[in-house]
């Protein structure tokens, strides 16, 4: 397994591997089997597979965690060449933005919701990034987990619109046995909290049931809330039921029909923020 530090070292190896077919998996670390089903993707489709390791500052808003985000480089290698990565590329942050760097990348409709909602700059860090690794790795294929759905179909808009010859794949969201949605800020959980933080998981699927059983989507959300909102543990952030394509939020009085919804919340279980959803 190759390890690149800059972006000449890798692409000297790119030059050298230009007919290859590349899977290409950007990350921020503290791997965990999410990521890892990404990797088991990427060596089933493509000739050569790269990930990258970058915890992107410019993601984060001032409040959050950027000084305490795991970082566990030593394990993330070793899972990854257990798993027969072919490229690591782990720039450092003057690597990626030079100290007169001042081009950002936003995206004007989609993001301005939910995530993007109580995040603000959160995607315009994630699209100006992801930008630049593409331009840095030139995949033929990238790999993202639908637990982060609105990130995924960003991304999609992303390349769509700004012509990147990129074919983006969504792999299934991988979850721990109690069915909470594995992340990196898991590891901020006790054992107990990751078992209780489960009723995320189940709140969404308590959605799913109702919208199918023919539920208006104000109802669905009102018996969602509540369940959620008698865990003393939690605090809700938002709780969405919208179109799966353009990320608008159904009308109350809807029932769910031939539409794709996506059925989605974000919540603080004891200040970890936790996000999740299920696509209907």
């Amino acid at each position: 397994m190759k390890i690149c530090k800059t972006i000449s070292e890798f692409k000297n190896w790119r030059n050298s591997n230009i007919h290859e077919n590349i899977g290409y998996i950007p990350t921020m670390g503290a791997l965990h089997k999410g990521h890892l089903s990404l990797v088991a993707s990427s060596k089933l489709h493509c000739d050569k597979t790269v990930v990258s390791i970058f915890v992107n500052e410019l993601q984060f808003s001032p409040d959050e965690d950027f000084e305490k985000y795991p970082r566990t480089l030593e394990q993330d290698l070793k899972k990854l060449e257990n798993h027969k990565v072919d490229v690591v590329f782990i720039p450092e942050t003057s690597e990626i933005y030079k100290s007169d760097f001042s081009i950002l990348i936003n995206e004007l409709d989609l993001s301005q919701k939910l995530e993007g909602a109580s995040r603000p700059g959160f995607f315009s860090g994630v699209t100006t990034v992801v930008s630049k690794l593409f331009n840095i790795i030139e995949p033929s294929y990238a790999f993202f987990g639908e637990k982060d759905i609105q990130q995924l179909i960003i991304i999609k808009k992303l390349v769509l619109d700004l012509n990147f010859n990129i074919q983006v794949v969504g792999c299934e969201t991988i979850r721990e046995a109690s069915g909470l949605a594995m992340s990196s800020r898991n590891q901020y959980l006790s054992d107990q909290d990751k078992k209780d933080a489960s009723i995320l998981y189940e709140t969404l699927q308590l959605g799913q049931n109702l919208l199918k059983k023919n539920e208006t989507v104000g109802e669905t959300k009102l018996q969602l809330k509540s369940k959620l909102q008698n865990n003393k543990k939690i605090k809700i952030d938002y709780l969405s039921i919208a179109n799966s394509t353009t990320l608008e939020e159904l009308r109350d009085n809807v029932k769910l029909k031939n539409e794709k919804v996506i059925i989605s919340a974000a919540i603080f279980f004891n200040d970890v923020r936790l996000i999740d959803n299920i696509i209907i």
